[in-house]
This record gives structure tokens, sequence and C-alpha cells, in this order.
């Protein structure tokens, strides 16, 4: 192998060696009943024990809490955008940011559980 070639490869292995794998961004650790822990603790109170928002907190907040269990919200959250929502909150909405409360696995076994177990979605 010339010179040349060892230097392409070497740039080519250092390109992608920080790319991380496209795919589930939930981290690999989350879990599922570590999800519903934080969900009871923390979420249920504006979205509802099923994710269906039906909460009395739901008739004072403007806009009302996100139902997870509609077909409009199983397309249009992502779980990047999920994750983005709980670790940062939602301008304009009740919706606070959990990320100074909440680890990144917690928020990510958070969202695994609305997903999986309130949305019906494959993980």
């Amino acid at each position: 192998m010339n010179r040349w070639s060892q230097v392409v490869l070497l740039f080519c292995l250092c390109l992608f060696a920080g790319k991380e794998a496209t795919g589930n961004p939930l981290q690999p650790k989350a879990d599922v009943e570590l999800g519903k822990k934080i969900f009871e603790t923390h979420c249920k109170v504006c979205h509802g024990v099923n994710g269906d928002g039906a909460t009395f907190a739901a008739n004072a907040l403007n806009p009302p809490p996100r139902n997870f269990t509609t077909e409009k919200s199983r397309q249009e959250l992502s779980p990047e955008r999920m994750l983005t929502s709980v670790s940062g909150g939602r301008e304009g909405t009740a919706m606070m940011p959990w990320a100074p409360v909440l680890s990144k696995l917690e928020i990510h076994s958070a969202v695994l559980y609305i997903r999986k177990m309130l949305m019906n979605l494959p993980e």
C-alpha cells in the first residue's frame, strides 16, 4: 500500500470513527421499568396515567398536555423530538425542562416507556 492510500484510509477512519450509529437514539441502557417510575412520579400529573392528557391539570393548561395515545402523536413525535422536549421543555407550554432535575438515563428511560407502553411503538 503506497503512502497516498494510507493517508486516504486514515482520513476515512477518522471521518467515520466519531460518527454515532444511526437508528435508535435512545440510550442502550434505557429501562422501561425506570421510565415507568419516572413517568408516574413526574409526568402523569399533566399527561395522565395512560398518557392521554385527561387530567385535572389539563383543564388549567393552555395548550393542554400532549395526548401520547393519538395517531397524530405517533406520527409527529420522533424519539429525538421527545428527548429534546423532555430535556429542554417546550416554549409556550407548561412543559418544563427536566434536564436540571433528571439524569440523561432517566430522561431516556421515560421517553422509552412513553413510546413503548403508552404510544405502542417499537423500541
